[in-house]
């Protein structure tokens, strides 16, 4: 757990960033929405930057993406954007992935977790650059495959406060025949199931900052409305052409942050 100090302080740091929280927390929720990711991608980088320390900045993003991926995932089933009976093997898989990601968490140190968050960020956008937005072969359903995909992804998605739809968006496109679209509300969907684990075990590590995560999750729910309304609206050539560069900026802002050290 937290010493009463750092808790007093951390407390301290977080209400006098309540503006800047909020407003990072909405941002997110409607980048989380549209894009079909948890949020960590962007939050953490960010919260580095407002002087939060890496576990903390993930102990933050995790909660948030908890609060956020319910909404969107009720969103979704009432879109019908996909049916559950088969991904949600994706998110059993999740599960018990995020335990052993939030694990690592507590044993390796900052610089290895910033750096491993680096290199996940740059896989992801080398894969989908070069994917195709339109599917080229017939959809698999498998799945014993959806959960062995699901715990891979749950390990990262613990140890680096992402909710792994930054991987599981470019695997579904490129190697399972998911439509663009598709495969990143299916992400979303995933996020519910490691966010919620990888909260779990965080906090009953001491490492997440409760009043902090509470502004930011709220005030995501507001973003989270506006990205996935956007998301039907965009052509599909459009929309990777936006992921893509999305996934560039974030790549830059994290590898400034830590070469500049």
């Amino acid at each position: 757990m937290f010493p009463r100090n750092a808790c007093l302080y951390v407390r301290q740091k977080s209400d006098e960033m309540t503006i800047e929280l909020a407003l990072l927390g909405v941002g997110v929720g409607a980048l989380s929405g549209f894009f079909g990711i948890g949020g960590g991608t962007v939050s953490v980088p960010i919260l580095l930057y407002l002087g939060f320390g890496i576990k903390e900045a993930i102990g933050i993003s995790i909660m948030q993406m908890v609060a956020g991926s319910l909404m969107a995932a009720w969103i979704h089933h009432k879109n019908q954007t996909y049916v559950v009976n088969d991904i949600k093997y994706f998110g059993y898989g999740g599960i018990f992935g995020a335990i052993i990601g939030g694990f690592l968490v507590k044993l390796l140190a900052a610089t290895i977790l910033e750096w491993l968050f680096l290199s996940i960020v740059a896989f992801t956008l080398g894969r989908l650059a070069f994917s195709n937005p339109v599917p080229t072969r017939a959809e698999v359903i498998n799945r014993p495959l959806y959960g062995a995909i699901g715990g891979a992804i749950g390990v990262f998605s613990g140890m680096l406060g992402v909710g792994g739809s930054i991987l599981m968006t470019p695997i579904l496109v490129s190697f399972m025949g998911f439509p663009l679209k598709k495969a990143s509300a299916v992400g979303l969907f995933f996020v519910m199931f490691t966010s919620i684990s990888g909260f779990s075990t965080l906090l009953w590590l001491g490492l997440v900052n409760l009043h902090a995560g509470m502004i930011m999750a709220f005030s995501s729910l507001i973003g989270i409305f506006f990205g996935i309304w956007l998301l039907h609206r965009i052509k599909v050539n459009h929309y990777k052409q936006i992921l893509v560069v999305f996934y560039i900026i974030i790549f830059v802002i994290t590898a400034y942050k830590l070469i500049a050290r």
